[in-house]
């Protein structure tokens, strides 16, 4: 009987220590944990925009929108660059409506400021043009020097919007549901390779990613879906 509890005991320590270890190794095995937690959050971001009044003409620029950098989490420093705050996603939009999958991209530049009490901000960019989102694609943007760029707080509705003339980008940043003031001149946008290239297992450059699409992400779907405005949208 002694042997028999023995050897149970040892059945149960082994299948403690197997638990663990496996449960560690699922862990690990997700090398692009972080990037996927960003594509998580940008989803986020954009789901409360979209529900709240604050930001209702997110949907307007966004049915008409080239692209959009997201943006979870920009801190106010020095200089916002690296780490988590300042990292984001940038997708394409096609004609038919469709979003690509998203490239890895950092929004840095020591000019950036946020309002006064403001620590950190939930910030969209909203490309308008092809312009100025392939010179984000290609060699990186300065806003304010390579783009202009305007808060999105304009009176614009969905039936004056094929006639407005866009500023090459605008912006909403969100500080707890409010609208945030945020000074974005001199803000520079660059891609972050090693960011892209964990997630996709393989170096890609955002050119393949968001305009020849020649990869997918489906664990980017619910990203894509959220940004996905009706075209009845007003």
């Amino acid at each position: 009987m002694r042997n028999i509890l023995s050897a149970l005991s040892l059945l149960l320590l082994f299948g403690l220590v197997a638990g663990c270890y496996g449960a560690h190794n699922t862990a690990e095995s997700n090398p692009a944990h972080y990037e996927q937690g960003l594509v998580d959050k940008a989803a986020a971001t954009v789901r409360g925009m979209r529900t709240d009044p604050t930001f209702r003409n997110l949907d307007v620029y966004l049915r008409h929108a080239r692209g959009v950098l997201i943006l979870p989490s920009v801190i106010k420093a020095g200089l916002i660059y690296g780490g988590q705050g300042g990292n984001g996603v940038l997708l394409s939009r096609a004609e038919d409506g469709s979003w690509s999958s998203p490239a890895f991209y950092t929004l840095g530049g020591g000019s950036i400021g946020l309002q006064i009490g403001v620590q950190e901000a939930a910030i969209v960019l909203v490309f308008m043009n092809d312009k100025a989102f392939k010179s984000a694609i290609d060699t990186g943007l300065t806003l304010g020097a390579d783009a202009t760029v305007a808060a999105g707080t304009e009176g614009l509705t969905g039936e004056v919007a094929s006639t407005h003339v866009f500023k090459d980008v605008y912006y909403f940043a969100d500080v707890g549901g409010l609208f945030a003031g945020v000074s974005l001149e001199g803000g520079v946008i660059h891609v972050r390779d090693g960011l892209n290239k964990t997630f996709y297992g393989r170096s890609l450059t955002p050119r393949e990613i968001v305009l020849e699409r020649k990869v997918e992400a489906p664990s980017a779907n619910q990203l894509k879906q959220t940004l996905t405005v009706s075209s009845k949208a007003k």
